[in-house]
């Protein structure tokens, strides 16, 4: 049976309303249970809520560092009192609290603005944040999940991974695989493989759900997408694609966007290095009508009030050794076939004369579902297929593309010359015991792994690699293991406990 017989059929039977609330259904293993309750942070207070930084965008921050966060209240405010600001280690079994001292606060319109400095002896790690103040003599108690991340010190050699089109709830990964496609298996397959890996920070480059099946989806599906994400141990940067802001009848997907993950467009600096994540779905509202499969515009649109902003943002980052760029459309193709009204992409060409007047080093992109790169004027145009939907090439498959900056130069950004992302599924991690993991690298390149395990509390040593840190409680111990795994290779690590 041909390919696109399979695919009409699924389609078919998809569109059964109980079918598909089972297909999409959470995954449930214990593995999972503690990210459920995460979306409830958006909802728990009427007051405010916490604007920056957030689980979409979060703050990086030395030992005994400071930054500002913003939170984003319903009204003016006129009085703000009583502020206690404090970390919690990240969905770890063994969590580290921090109180943060309150530097400075000041508020404008509905934002409260506070500088808070972090511990000089808080542990490296990734930590949830929550902020309990009195805005106008009522209780503000707000939450961000994994939103500050607390590292050693900016290098100029670091690693972060690109990410796009996750597409939760889309069916059409079940034309790739049917089992893998269930549950969200091969986005929880390529998360877990993410976190072995663990690099400095990970992009994610729009079409984060699908939203394009049934009425009123975007509730359960960006909901849904909030709690997969809390599974990321690293850092996580988002930008919104065409599939996360169709205007459906009774609902819009910008809107879902903007309460669960905040602005369509901001920038952010690792260290010295500066990150552009913008919208490139930014149509008027009018414009991004959707009726399950039928929608106006499904191409890239850059509006001259965003277009306004990118230009100020680069001119204020000149001095960056290194820019890049994150966007669902590359701008290097037009994309008036992807419009029913015969629209191209809006201000393409502005975009593109600002990119190499500035020179922008990278720019990473999704949408279509294939792995393509292209250096035009100096700047690296970089493509990066899906990890769980359907693939549009006969070279394609799921993956994420890994990228490595060396003493401040852009080192590797391919798995396989001359364009290839790796591939999921290359990197498998079995737990024989608490103290015993079987690592299999299928992989045509070796790779570094930080592999964690909770052990009984006490002294441990590893068989390979290097102990970086242990992590303690009154009962238990995290231990942090690094080390390479040669290609095509199979390696047993196991701990000893000495005492």
């Amino acid at each position: 049976m041909s390919q696109r017989r399979v695919s009409f059929i699924l389609a078919a039977v998809l569109l059964i309303p109980g079918f598909t609330a089972g297909m999409t259904a959470s995954h449930t293993s214990s593995e999972t249970l503690a990210t459920f309750n995460a979306a409830t942070v958006l909802t728990d207070n009427l007051t405010g809520r916490l604007y920056y930084p957030r689980c979409s965008d979060p703050a990086f921050v030395v030992p005994g560092g400071s930054f500002t966060l913003q939170i984003r209240t319903t009204g003016d405010v006129h009085n703000v009192s009583e502020f206690s600001v404090e970390l919690a280690t990240a969905y770890e079994p063994i969590v580290d609290d921090y109180t943060l001292a309150v530097q400075s606060f000041n508020t404008s319109y509905y934002d409260v603005f506070v500088t808070v400095t972090v511990p000089s002896d808080a542990h490296i790690e990734l930590y949830n944040l929550t902020v309990r103040t009195m805005v106008d003599h009522t209780a503000l108690n707000v939450t961000q999940p994994r939103a500050v991340s607390i590292v050693s010190s900016f290098s100029d050699s670091f690693t972060f991974i690109h990410l796009s089109d996750i597409h939760v709830g889309d069916w059409r990964g079940l034309t790739r695989s049917i089992y893998r496609s269930l549950h969200n298996r091969a986005l929880l397959e390529c998360i877990k493989e993410v976190n072995m890996l663990h690099p400095d920070f990970v992009v994610i480059t729009g079409d984060l759900v699908f939203g394009q099946l049934y009425p009123h989806e975007y509730a359960r599906e960006y909901k849904e997408v909030y709690d997969l994400l809390q599974q990321f141990d690293v850092p996580t940067f988002l930008c919104p694609g065409n599939h996360d802001g169709y205007n459906k009848p009774g609902q819009d997907g910008k809107v879902f966007w903007e309460q669960y993950f905040g602005p369509d467009y901001y920038s952010f600096n690792y260290g010295p290095y500066h990150f552009l994540s913008l919208d490139s779905y930014d149509f008027p509202k009018a414009q991004r009508f959707c009726l399950s499969f039928i929608s106006f515009d499904w191409g890239g649109s850059i509006q001259t009030e965003q277009l306004q902003w990118i230009s100020n943002d680069l001119n204020a980052s000149d001095s960056a050794p290194l820019t890049f760029m994150l966007l669902h459309d590359n701008p290097l193709w037009d994309t008036t076939k992807e419009s029913l009204l015969g629209l191209p992409y809006k201000n393409r060409e502005a975009l593109l004369q600002l990119i190499h007047s500035h020179g922008v080093d990278m720019v990473l992109d999704g949408h279509v579902h294939w792995d393509n790169v292209t250096t035009a004027n100096g700047t690296i145009f970089v493509t990066t297929t899906t990890p769980s939907s359907s693939v549009d090439e006969r070279d394609c498959y799921w993956g994420y593309r890994v990228i490595r900056i060396v003493n401040g130069s852009i080192a590797s950004y391919n798995y396989k010359e001359p364009k290839y992302s790796t591939p999921t599924y290359k990197l498998k991690m079995r737990t024989l015991t608490a103290s015993a993991i079987l690592l299999n690298n299928r992989q045509i390149a070796p790779v570094s792994l930080l592999i964690r395990f909770l052990v009984p509390l006490g002294n441990y040593t590893a068989n390979i690699g290097k102990i970086v840190e242990i992590r303690s409680n009154a009962t238990a111990s995290e231990v942090y293991v690094q080390l390479i795994v040669p290609a095509s290779r199979i390696y047993l690590l196991r701990l000893r406990h000495t005492g």
